[in-house]
């Protein structure tokens, strides 16, 4: 499998417009091994299950994780439009949350019973049913508008050259914290993780647990391990150790240093008892933090939406946020940081393949971009939006001046290694495994699952 990486270097990849979203690594090297008996075209729609006749009643089903009631007020309003301008069509959409949504498309698409539209993160995990021939060929209608998104956003989802899904949503990770604490404990925003444990010790000695952490699903935890392993090891460590060049692994003591710092914090007391029993899905993790038992959160840029939803006046008043600082003597530069996206794929399946196509534009145009800006703060990698709100101007100061975007380990690596990535880094946290073992265990998967070159 070719497995090829193409760095983003976003800086010049937004120098032609309003930056609206970030970008990853491209996996444009990814195997595309599956074949799609389906493709939308200018004149017409091809699809296994045939195309609908002109004015026939069509249902459409949308899966997506736009659930929190920001998100959801977008989404609709983009339904709305389409179903205005297409009477003959009724979109079901079904919001769920992030690890159920997972679990049931990798069920449907197994059973058959795929929904016409579905999103995906780019990576491992879409190129999973691209290779099974789950997935429409969209690439020629993507290339027909793809001058309104940035090269970065859609790179997540190219693979073998060919684009298979439409960028909605882009952004980088950040630290974010509560600046009422900051400015109460005269703390100072942090360049050297250094100097965050410092703050976290003046944090701690007052009562208020540093970061609030629930890992509970996994994926929130492994932010902070892709962190301090960019920042040890810089960008080419992984990349090294995922193309298998040289003599790179992933036992390189980059990702061995991440480990052994995420357990002395959890021996420290910067997280809460039970961690990984919280649940950051459902709200836990993110009430310690409205409710100033706890400092900091690492999360991604869909934060922004849930507390502007959740806490509006948290969000006014308290929220700020950082780049994760470098490491003293690190590898790691300040200008590579985390982040990823979300795209809309059409599933090879689907019926009305061009109504769904026409869908998919609506939910990842520029007035979709703006709504989405404005009414729930998050950015989409779509050109031509007016960014107001101050939180989102840092996001995008963050990806302007960006060399290059990790995207998120377990949707960047084959779904088995990204899998057992946030297990090993799960088991990090919980303090059952060591560092030395977890990066031994994630090299020995990797000799299986990836080509050396």
């Amino acid at each position: 499998m070719n497995k090829q990486i193409l760095a983003c270097v976003l800086a010049a990849a937004m120098a032609a417009g309003a930056l609206a979203g970030c970008s990853g690594t491209s996996q444009s090297g990814a195997a595309a091994g599956g074949t799609t008996a389906s493709k939308v075209s200018d004149g017409g729609a091809e699809s296994q299950g045939g195309e609908a006749k002109t004015g026939e009643n069509i249902t459409l089903t949308l899966w997506h994780i736009e659930n929190d009631a920001k998100r959801q007020e977008v989404v609709k309003r983009c339904i709305e439009r389409f179903e205005a301008s297409h009477p003959n069509v009724k979109v079901e959409q079904v919001p769920m949350e992030n690890d159920p949504y997972k679990t049931k498309l990798t069920t449907a698409m197994a059973a058959g019973q795929e929904p016409d539209i579905f999103i995906s993160w780019g990576g491992g995990w879409l190129q999973s049913f691209v290779e099974e021939g789950k997935v429409l060929d969209i690439d020629e209608d993507v290339r027909k508008i793809s001058d309104i998104y940035h090269e970065s956003a859609l790179s997540l989802f190219e693979l073998e050259g060919k684009y298979w899904a439409v960028p909605f949503r882009a952004g980088a990770a950040p630290v974010y914290y509560n600046t009422e604490i900051y400015k109460e404990l005269g703390l100072k925003v942090p360049e050297t993780v250094e100097e965050l444990e410092a703050n976290c010790e003046v944090i701690k000695e007052h009562g208020i647990i540093p970061f609030a952490e629930g890992n509970s699903s996994q994926w929130p935890g492994a932010l902070t391990f892709i962190w301090l392993s960019l920042r040890e090891g810089g960008s080419q460590t992984f990349l090294d150790a995922y193309n298998r060049t040289g003599n790179a692994t992933f036992e390189d003591e980059s990702f061995i240093k991440a480990g052994q710092r995420i357990q002395d914090w959890v021996k420290k007391g910067y997280y809460p008892e039970g961690l990984n029993g919280i649940n950051y899905d459902t709200g836990g993790s993110r009430m310690l933090f409205y409710s100033g038992q706890a400092a900091h959160i690492v999360q991604t840029n869909s934060f922004v939406s849930n507390c502007k939803s959740e806490k509006p006046d948290f969000y006014e008043n308290n929220l700020g946020l950082f780049n994760y600082p470098v490491i003293e003597g690190g590898k790691g530069k300040a200008d590579e940081i985390l982040g990823g996206g979300n795209g809309y794929s059409i599933s090879a399946s689907c019926k009305n393949p061009k109504e769904a196509m026409e869908l998919v534009k609506v939910l990842t145009d520029q007035e979709y971009a703006q709504d989405m800006s404005d009414t729930a703060g998050i950015l989409t990698g779509i050109k031509g939006v007016e960014i107001k709100d101050s939180k989102l101007q840092q996001m995008e100061e963050l990806l302007v001046h960006a060399s290059y975007m990790q995207n998120f380990y377990d949707q960047f690596l084959p779904t088995e290694l990204g899998n057992l990535h946030k297990q090993t880094t799960y088991d990090l946290f919980g303090l059952t495994t060591t560092p030395e073992q977890a990066a031994a265990d994630m090299e020995a998967l990797a000799q299986k699952d990836l080509v050396k070159k």
